[in-house]
């Protein structure tokens, strides 16, 4: 069995082309379906001659000579084997353009929200929502001095609790960040020896206190504080940390050590840190 382009239609047969006074042609043509029926197909053309510009390569393979079925038929296409359809412009669009930009401004916008989040940590369970509506205030906050309704009781003169997180000193009240132990166990600035205490500087944006104790300073063994300063509104690192020991000789021997060294892409600074003296 040959190819089915070598199946003749019974019904196929020269079209009919009648020539209309407004200049167009109608072509009349018998085909059949796909049920197998035959149909008459009818078409209303219009022959414009369009002058164009190609390649010589183009304008030359126009010219060649047609084979087969084709043979002895003149340059152009056949009605009755070729359908013309509409000419179609080819425009290019420039909507890429603003969904680049809308995309990018989403990207500032999502970089804003971040940067301009305050930074939160629970007092109880170190998680980033206020101690007061912690869900583990009930069950943690009795092991580190919460009370329920969210407020450390503050010893009086007494040695009891003073009522409304009062100082005992004269009634006056004094911020919770304001107080002794605003930090845990870290005393006030006019209380706290610096003595042991080093400045470390030139410390990359994601250093933070775990790997200041656990990565560089670990074989110093236990170290008494370590506190990385940070941007109040950002929360990110301003590259520098002090890092309280047991005594100064261990001090000393970390900054023997460690000052000029290389830690995360940078040259470590270490310097003893100075007490401010009280006003």
């Amino acid at each position: 069995m040959g190819s089915w382009a070598d199946a003749g239609d019974e019904f196929s047969a020269p079209p009919d082309i009648i020539s209309n006074p407004d200049g167009t042609k109608t072509v009349i043509t018998f085909r059949t379906n796909q049920d197998g029926k035959k149909v008459k197909v009818t078409q209303r053309i219009r022959e414009v001659v369009v002058q164009e510009r190609v390649h010589p390569l183009i304008a030359k393979r126009k010219n060649w000579v047609k084979y087969g079925k084709e043979k002895n038929k003149p340059p152009g296409p056949d009605t009755s084997t070729t359908q013309l359809g509409e000419k179609v412009d080819l425009r290019l669009g420039l909507s890429w353009k603003q969904i680049e930009k809308k995309e990018e401004e989403d990207k500032q916008q999502e970089r804003a929200s971040k940067v301009s989040v305050q930074t939160i940590k629970c007092r109880v369970c170190g998680g980033d929502h206020y101690t007061a509506k912690c869900p583990f205030k009930d069950t943690l906050g009795a092991a580190a001095g919460v009370t329920p309704s969210g407020t450390t009781p503050e010893p009086n003169a007494d040695g009891g609790a003073s009522a409304g997180g009062d100082s005992g000193a004269g009634g006056k009240y004094i911020p919770r960040h304001l107080r002794p132990d605003a930090n845990g166990n870290i005393p006030s600035r006019e209380a706290r020896d610096d003595s042991t205490t080093l400045k470390v500087s030139q410390l990359n944006s994601f250093v933070d206190e775990d790997m200041l104790r656990n990565e560089l300073f670990a074989r110093f063994g236990p170290l008494e504080r370590v506190t990385v300063v940070r941007n109040r509104e950002t929360g990110e690192s301003r590259g520098f940390a002090y890092v309280s020991f047991i005594s100064e000789e261990v001090a000393q021997r970390a900054l023997d050590l460690l000052n000029g060294k290389g830690y995360h892409s940078l040259i470590l600074h270490l310097e003893w840190s100075k007490k401010k003296k009280p006003l």
